[in-house]
């Protein structure tokens, strides 16, 4: 007679740990705000790289021009 209860019991724990769970509609908004942080980062980075250059290319005209870059 235990078994009797006892069975159904376990399977319908199991049944509903199995039941899926609604997914979270956050996920896509998350992942589209890190792309856009993403992108300003790639964008202060290139920024920043192109300030060196010209930095650079700066000195080595003033070297160029009078001999000695400031």
């Amino acid at each position: 007679m235990k078994n009797a209860i006892f069975i159904p019991i376990i399977a319908l724990a199991l049944l509903a740990s199995c039941k899926e769970t609604p997914k979270n509609d956050t996920a896509p908004t998350m992942q589209k705000e890190y792309k856009e942080d993403n992108n300003a980062e790639m964008i202060s980075k290139q920024d920043s790289i192109q300030m060196a250059r010209k930095k650079a290319m700066d000195s080595i005209e003033q070297v160029k021009s009078h001999g000695h870059a400031h």
